[in-house]
């Protein structure tokens, strides 16, 4: 799934610092917050996220070995590691996160600053980039979406309806615009409401300004004040085609 991170902390105020800043950037969604690191551990197995914050101050004394065993574990179990992202009060314990191959640590309890980098830098991150699969999260539900199947998404109001190819509707409730930000280039918008998937085009008039999907099964239509993306399309078909004329 992507954009989804997880948070195994027993501190509200570095936790609710955390989850206020990724406010900013919808392309993460947030799957959850524990305090048990067991219940952490089954979670992460379960749904993969691709980032963990995890606290490195609390965990369980009786526990056997450290948070880094702790992580290892998890590793051996998972098809994709998280990149885990250590929370501490100790900027020491920062630096041995750092030896043990975290992608990062947050001194507690996270300030603004730091953490937009950490943000930032992981939306730079080329591991992060969105894949083959997209997950909706609406409150404890989880949709995942695989990316070759969606035909074009639609808005409506503040929400977002995915229609696949075998003629589901998925409603999400973020704007079009969110999903403009975290899909592959493969996704372009081509009018206020829509964005389509550029591998199920099959047809552009662009005379009368319209978009064919699914062989030729759906009409979209595409605005002028989007048409330049879909310039390229133009200069490349028009090198291509054949006239029938």
């Amino acid at each position: 799934m992507g954009g989804s991170y997880y948070i195994i902390n027993s501190d509200d105020a570095t936790s609710k610092n955390l989850c206020e800043r990724f406010k900013e950037f919808p392309e993460f969604i947030c799957l959850g917050i524990t305090d048990d690191y067991e219940n952490g551990m089954n979670f992460i197995l379960k749904y993969s996220p691709k980032v963990v914050f995890i606290d490195v101050d609390s965990y369980p004394k009786d526990n056997i070995g450290d948070i880094f065993s702790y992580c290892k574990e998890i590793n051996e179990y998972v098809f994709s590691r998280p990149k885990y992202i250590a929370l501490s009060k100790d900027i020491s314990k920062g630096y041995l996160a750092l030896k043990s191959k975290f992608y990062d640590y947050i001194l507690k309890p996270g300030n603004e600053l730091e953490v937009r980098k950490v943000i930032l830098q992981l939306l730079k991150s080329e591991q992060y980039c969105l894949n083959d699969t997209l997950c909706l999260k609406s409150y404890k539900d989880y949709t995942l979406l695989k990316v070759e199947e969606i035909l074009f998404l639609k808005a409506d109001n503040n929400t977002t309806d995915f229609v696949m190819i075998d003629g589901k509707t998925i409603s999400a409730f973020k704007t079009l615009k969110a999903f403009e930000r975290i899909l592959p280039n493969s996704f372009i918008r081509i009018h206020h409401s829509y964005i389509i998937n550029k591998k199920h085009m099959s047809r552009i008039n662009f005379g009368k300004l319209k978009c064919f999907l699914d062989h030729n099964r759906i009409s979209l239509p595409f605005s002028r004040s989007y048409r330049h993306n879909l310039q390229s399309i133009e200069e490349l078909l028009e090198q291509r085609a054949i006239s029938s004329q």
